[in-house]
């Protein structure tokens, strides 16, 4: 085993050994799906950490990175806990599709085990993101992860030539409420906090610096500790000493607060454009969602469930935005006959 444990004044501490660090450790097993042709365009590469029912969610946003950056060629590495038979030959499809290379790597999830979980529908995948400057040492100088629920709607140029200037990673500050309240939460000195669901790493950098490893020292951590997970174990490694990029980089909440200049859209919250549509970045998503291999999503509306009843309202109002009056009107109604079922409830 590359690690022991010990305790020390009462705390349990897992020590590494130089082994444990390499990428033997995290992969499990590797395939390649390469269709790209000889080319002198600028070649990035792109990195997801998924689980199988999100490789679909996760094919929209790779498409839209193709169809925005048709100048460039693209390395995509998806890192995995399984995967089934249909979504491997639907990866394969879409590099032969895009004549682009993806990377598929099962991951071995066991190095991870001992990280916390915090909220019960989350899975433990998101940690990949701190391992894969690992697997990818010797293989990409850089590279830009994004969360699976992201799309890109911008050239990636300017980013992926962004001067680090000696960090080893970039990322997107969380506005400022949610930096106090999470910046708070964990003690940070710097008064900083970042969305990691969309960063720029310098691979050299990040594994010269250790960050992986320092990461791994808050294993062991317990839950009631974290308000999240991958981003606030990265969160109090950085401490504010990372880069920190403009935010047309992550416009998350679904871009309700998009510029022109924007270059991702990401969905934060609860409500995911594959749900409903209530903006015209949903509808875009579905566009990609369309161009790729994987089944269309066709519907458009909420689910009508009582809890459901504000994305009605929202639903509706948006119909009135592109036109759609008839649809006001039903997104109005169902407001208002689901949150009276919803009140009604919660007084029982």
């Amino acid at each position: 085993m590359a690690y022991n444990s010990t305790y020390e004044g009462g705390i349990f501490i897992k020590v590494f050994s130089s082994e444990f660090f390499k990428k033997d450790t995290f992969v499990s097993s590797e395939q390649v799906f390469s269709y790209a042709k000889a080319s002198e365009l600028t070649t990035m590469h792109v990195c997801y950490n998924v689980n199988d029912p999100f490789i679909s969610i996760m094919g929209a946003s790779i498409v839209s990175v193709l169809e925005n950056n048709r100048d460039c060629q693209f390395v995509f590495h998806v890192f995995t806990d399984g995967i089934s038979e249909t979504n491997t030959g639907m990866l394969e499809t879409l590099a032969k599709q895009y004549k682009t290379c993806i990377k598929l790597y099962l991951l071995d999830m066991t190095p991870f085990e001992d990280f916390h979980i915090k909220v019960a529908r989350f899975s433990r995948i998101t940690y990949a993101r701190i391992a894969m400057q690992i697997v990818l040492a010797g293989e990409a100088p850089r590279f830009i992860y994004v969360d699976a629920d992201a799309i890109c709607v911008n050239s990636l140029q300017e980013l992926w030539h962004w001067a680090m200037n000696g960090a080893a990673m970039g990322a997107v500050s969380e506005i400022p409420e949610s930096v106090k309240r999470r910046g708070g939460y964990l003690k940070l000195k710097s008064g900083k906090y970042f969305n990691d669901g969309i960063m720029l790493v310098d691979v050299v950098e990040w594994n010269k610096q250790q960050i992986t490893q320092q990461a791994f020292a808050y294993q062991k951590e317990p839950k009631e500790r974290f308000l999240g997970q991958s981003q606030d174990v990265l969160n109090l490694v950085f401490d504010g000493k990372n880069t920190f990029l403009p935010q047309k980089y992550n416009l998350y909440g679904g871009g309700e607060l998009a510029l022109d200049d924007a270059v991702f859209i990401h969905w934060t919250g609860r409500r995911k454009p594959w749900q409903m549509v209530l903006s015209d970045y949903d509808a875009l998503w579905r566009k990609y969602n369309h161009l790729s291999p994987w089944p269309d999503i066709t519907h458009v509306d909420p689910i009508k469930e009582p809890k459901n009843y504000h994305d009605f309202k929202q639903w509706g109002l948006y119909q009135k935005r592109i036109g759609n009056y008839g649809g006001l009107a039903k997104g109005l109604f169902w407001y208002s006959v689901l949150r009276l079922r919803y009140k009604s409830r919660r007084k029982k």
